[in-house]
This record gives C-alpha cells, structure tokens and sequence, in this order.
C-alpha cells in the first residue's frame, strides 16, 4: 500500500539522497506551501521519479507573494502545486486568479493542495476557479503526486504542442501572404528561403538553400544553388557539387529524380513543382532533428506556396504576352501617326470653318437688329397712315376700305414676322431676359385677339375664358406673342371663313390657354417635330411661313416654367394647349 505523504512524522518513509543526477533537462515543478516540511518531502519523493527520461526539479515559495514575485521572473511553470491556506485562508485562490488573470497565463497546469478541505470545499473551488485538480493532504500519496503530475505535464505538453502549431500556421499565412505578391521567380525563391526559416523556428549553426537545374556553356546541366541562407550565402550561384557534402548533393538530386519530399535527422528536402519552371528543391540543415509538428508545418507550406510558384509562373508568361503586345501597338502606333496629323488638319480646318459660321451667325444677327430698328419706324408710319385713311374711307369712299385692310394686314405680318425672328434668336444665344410680372391672362387674351377681330372680320372668333383665374405671374408681352403665333397659325391653316374658338381654365395645379382650328390637321408622323426649328409640314404648301413660330412658342412656354400640346387629326384641325404653372412669385 502506497505511503500518505503528509500523515505523522513517523510514518513517512526515508529516502535515499544517493544517485546519479539525470543529464537531461528537469521538469520544474512550482511548490507554494507555508509549510517547509511539504517542500522537503515533496523534493524527497519527486527524486526518485522521471518522465520521459526527464526528472523532477522543485522550485519552492514559502507564501503566495513568495510565488508571484517567483512567478514575475519565471512563467514558464508547466505545473503548479498550490496549498489554500497561507498567509490568509484564501491565499491560494488568489494566486490562482493572479495565475490566470492577471498574468494571462493559461498554459500552467494547477493542483491545489490543502490540509483543511472544509476551508475551500472541492465543488466549489472547481467550479469557480481555473484549476485542473484538486487533492486533500490527508489522501495524497507518492503515486498519486506522480500520477497528477505526469497528467499535468502531459496537458501542458499537449497545450504547448498546438499552440506552436498555431502560430507556425501563422507565420505560414503570414509568409504566404508576402510571397503571393511576388512577381519574380527569383524574389520569390529567395523570398521562401527566408520564411522556412522562420516557419521552423531555425536555430543558430542552420542554413537553408534552393537549387535548381541550369544550362552550362557546353549545354549540359547542372544542379545551381540560386538562394541560400547561413553557411550557402555565399554560394548562390555556383554549382551544388562543388559547394556541398557529398552526401547532400546526393539527397539533392534523389528529390529532383523522384519529386518527393524526404525529412531525415538533421537535414530535410522539400520538393516544389510547376507547371511551366519545373522542380525547384530546397534543402534544410540544422544540428537538432526535425519534429513531427514541424514536419507538418513544411508540408502545409509547400502545399500551399505550390500555387505561389503557378502564379508566378502565369506571371511571367502575362509579362512576355504583354511585352508582345507592346511591341504591336508600338507598330500601330507609328501606323496611326500620319493618321493622327491628318486628324490634327481636319481638326484645325473644322475649327476654322466654325469660326467663319460664328462671326458670320454674328454679324447676321446685327444685321437684323439693324433691319428691324429700321423697318419698325417705316412700319408704324404705314400702318398709322392706313388707319387715318381707313376712318376718312368710312364716310367717303368705302370701296377703298378692302384695299387700305390688306395693307394693314401685310403690316402687322411683316411686323410679327420681325418679332418672332428676333424673339427666337434671343432665346437662342440665353439673351432672354423675361420681364416677370403679375398678369390678367383674360385681358390678355381679349387684347391680342383684337387686331385679328379688326383684320379678319369674315371670321369667327369664339372665346371661353370663364375658367381663368384672375391672375397669372409671367411675362405679358412673350405670351402675347405666343398666343399671336398660334391664332395666326390657326388662321393660315383653315379655310375662309375661319373658326377659331379661344379657351381657357385650370387644369389641376396649371392654368391652360388653348387655341383650336377646323383647318387641315397635321399629319401623325409630323406631330413629333412641329416644334423643331423650321421644321414645315408637308401639306404646308403654298401657305406663307419661316417655320420658326411654333418653335419660340415652345421655347417662351418652357421658359415660363411650362409645357405645350398639340392634338390634331388630318382634315378635321388642330387643337394647340399651353400649360401655364399657378404658382406665383
């Protein structure tokens, strides 16, 4: 039966202090106990045991503070064996959430140790603190201590173990992530040197070399180390056989053969492929074997550099593509050259031809201000002698009335002729400078239907304007003249005597005028471009027009905020609706 090791003095077994000490590195093994007695026995019995061929050293804190000052210099403990009841009644606990905590360590495996279980109860401890067992000094015995201790080692071993592997497969992703954006073969080769170094933890006295198949001056083939770390620096460039053993050379050209990776005590041999390069191999030599893990960790990192090497090798195939295709647009380009400077003529004598129809545009527009400053004088002259003559007319000579009508007639047309042309021009150049005003738009719609009811006397007029508002905020003058394109247009287009009905309302949020005829209509494929500039329809013919009317009444409506429709059917007349917004100033 297995000894207590904390029961009576007497009954505590005598060891031995005879005997070789191990060579190999010892477990250290963290023992806080305000009991000195604990220490001793506890360095007594672990004297005897190893792990692993590895034996057991104590490292010894008489007090909680004792350990964290301990701890401070040393945290790389695998295990802990902590007593509850110290300086205070909870000192061991504390430690424990100090371990853990504050220190962040969660590596270091802990078995608490008390002589008075009621002090800190089993279920509670375990449940509330990170502890990974919990022993009563009355039950603990040799092999127990041994069997909690080697279960602990073993967790941290394990712990230790993967987070290694973790953070080899970091530097793996890391490492990776550089190369990846490699773009030479060779940056990207003497790149991977680099990093296996540093995948592997590679201690001091190891090198690291690439090599690769080269052509030789007399077309034979050579093994040619093309990077190199360490001890092959020097060598990258010279021929594998007359820089290494003659026992690396031979593993060397075994993996270029076989295309296998091969790990050995103190020297592995990675083998990576393309596509289109062909084998790249690299070697790894250091005084200490390589483990399992890290043998691991280098074949993750060929398998995923492998796509690496593809990539560099499209790479450079885009480059000799692109190259290539430089080279054919240069050639297109020395080709397009006299196309260029002919274009460059084209351009120049097009810029010229623009100018002339500019300065020439311009000087027809002070042409015909001069024009209509000048005729307007001469025109109001005619039209003011006419009225005289037509009043004496009335009492004297009526037959010369029909006469003195049509001159008036000819008057107002070349007058509103002037006055659309000039109108048009200026909403053309933006020269258009409404003057905006508050407007009776049935007062404005009898006053412009007044020299036509004077003009036209065999014609009928009809009006409906007992649905406009009061008010309408706009220009009087340009809708004047838009309402005198339209019922002039409304005249030229039916046949006399003409009926021409004027109406006008509110439409929702807008005030509608609307000018309507029983003329010829417009034909359905032409209602689209009525509004273009002199644009003229096909059964215009023979009626007196420039094709500009329609086009500044849409341009004046637009400016005004609104819009302009047009309804018509070929023989039956056509129907002309300006929407006006209500919206005031």
């Amino acid at each position: 039966m297995d000894d207590l090791l904390f029961g009576p003095d007497d009954d505590q077994p005598g060891q031995d202090d005879a005997g070789a000490t191990p060579a190999a590195e010892p477990w250290t093994i963290l023992v806080v106990d305000d009991e000195p007695q604990v220490h001793a026995m506890t360095s007594v019995l672990l004297r005897d045991f190893e792990f692993e061929g590895r034996p057991f050293q104590i490292v010894s804190a008489l007090s909680a503070a004792e350990a964290r000052r301990t701890l401070a210099i040393r945290p790389d403990f695998p295990v802990a064996l902590i007593d509850v009841v110290m300086e205070q009644e909870d000192a061991g606990l504390r430690l424990v959430r100090h371990i853990r905590e504050d220190l962040g360590n969660h590596r270091m495996r802990i078995i608490l140790r008390t002589g008075q279980p009621g002090q800190a109860p089993e279920r509670e401890v375990v449940v509330g603190y990170d502890i990974n067992d919990y022993k009563s000094k009355t039950e603990l015995t040799a092999q127990k201590l041994y069997t909690s201790l080697v279960s602990g080692l073993r967790a941290w071993r394990d712990i230790v173990t993967i987070e290694r592997q973790r953070q080899g497969l970091e530097r793996i992703l890391s490492a990776s992530s550089r190369l990846f954006a490699t773009r030479s073969m060779r940056a990207l080769v003497e790149g991977m040197v680099e990093q296996l170094a540093r995948v592997v933890d590679h201690v001091e006295g190891g090198a690291i070399l690439a090599c690769r198949p080269t052509d030789r001056a007399d077309r034979s083939r050579a093994l040619t180390i093309i990077a190199g770390t360490g001890r092959h620096a020097a060598h990258v460039g010279v021929p594998a056989t007359d820089a290494l053993p003659v026992d690396a050379v031979a593993a060397i050209a075994e993996a270029f053969a076989t295309e296998t990776s091969r790990f050995g005590e103190h020297r592995c041999v990675l083998v990576f492929r393309t596509l289109e390069h062909g084998t790249t191999v690299f070697a790894l030599d250091r005084p200490e074997p390589y483990s399992l893990d890290e043998q691991r960790l280098l074949e993750v990192f060929c398998q995923r550099m492998s796509v690496g090497f593809d990539n560099v090798c499209l790479y450079e195939d885009l480059v000799t593509l692109n190259q290539t295709l430089e080279r054919r647009v240069a050639d297109r380009t020395a080709e397009l050259a006299a196309n260029q400077k002919a274009l460059i003529l084209a351009k120049e004598r097009a810029e010229l031809a623009l100018e002339r129809e500019l300065q020439a545009k311009h000087e027809q527009r002070q042409f015909l201000a001069m024009v209509s400053h000048e005729f307007r004088t001469p025109l109001a002259v005619i039209d003011s002698a006419a009225q005289l003559l037509t009043r004496r007319a009335q009492t004297t000579d009526t037959g010369m009335l029909d006469r003195l009508g049509a001159i008036r007639m000819g008057v107002q047309r070349l007058t509103m002729l002037i006055d659309s042309y000039l109108t048009d021009e200026r909403l053309q150049s933006g020269n258009m400078v409404p003057d905006f005003g508050t407007v009776d738009p049935r007062a404005l719609v009898r006053s412009t239907l007044e020299p036509f009811l004077l003009a036209y006397p065999g014609h009928q007029f009809d009006t409906a304007l007992d649905g406009l508002p009061a008010a309408l905020y706009g220009d009087g003058h340009l809708l004047g003249l838009v309402l005198v394109n339209l019922i002039n247009n409304a005249i030229k287009y039916s046949e006399s005597p003409a009926r021409i009905t004027v109406s006008g309302g509110c439409d929702g949020v807008n005030l509608y005028l609307e000018v309507a005829d029983r003329g010829c209509g417009i034909p359905e494929n032409e209602r689209a471009r009525v509004f273009d500039r002199f644009f003229r329809g096909t059964n215009a013919g023979g009626v007196p027009g420039t094709g500009i009317g329609l086009h500044t009444v849409q341009q004046i409506v637009q400016l005004h905020g609104g819009a302009i429709r047009v309804d018509s059917r070929v023989g039956q007349g056509t129907a002309f609706r300006v929407l006006l917004p209500l919206a005031t100033e």
